[in-house]
């Protein structure tokens, strides 16, 4: 019985690890490689979070799903915020309030088609991008210039990438 139980902490401690390097890697490539002109880095670890999230709340054992969506969030938070030079903590509050404001909202209906990520990704866009002004911006809110140069930027980007990670990640969590 041992054996066996030190055998699947082991295996469990080993995945974690995995996801934890590879969302470190896409955090990676998101501060680095996705810049765009305005200065802001593409929402790639956002993106990959939400539609993580919906397809755990796809599945047939939904607290499983938000787990492993709040676990991604978390991951994604705290690697962005070291890698972006941003307060610890800052990225994934963000995160997690969007990624659990998405996972209650979906929690009873059903993800198949293109609609339901997009909207999801709506709402979790704008969430992630209004806590992430509020926490960096020192000062009031200049809400006319953050929704110009982060907000609407930012948003649109989300949704461009959110359909073809959505399938990508589906087809690969079912295979």
């Amino acid at each position: 019985m041992g054996d066996s139980q030190s055998k699947r902490v082991e295996e469990l401690v080993a995945r974690e690890v995995g996801y934890i390097l590879l969302i470190g890697v896409l955090a990676l490539v998101q501060v680095t490689l996705l810049r765009t002109p305005l200065g802001f880095s593409a929402p790639l670890l956002l993106v990959i979070t939400i539609c993580r999230t919906l397809i755990g709340m796809g599945a047939a054992f939904r607290d499983i799903g938000m787990v492993q969506g709040v676990r991604w969030a978390f991951y994604s938070g705290l690697m962005l915020d070291i890698l972006a030079a941003t307060p610890l903590g800052t990225h994934a509050f963000a995160l997690l309030l969007a990624t659990i404001t998405v996972a209650f909202a979906t929690r009873r209906l059903r993800i198949e088609g293109p609609l339901l990520p997009l909207l999801a990704m709506l709402v979790a866009s704008l969430i992630y991008e209004s806590v992430m002004a509020l926490l960096i911006q020192p000062g009031p809110v200049m809400w006319g210039d953050t929704l110009r140069v982060a907000l609407i930027p930012g948003t649109l980007l989300a949704l461009i990438m959110t359909l073809p990670i959505f399938f990508l990640l589906r087809w690969m969590l079912r295979a």
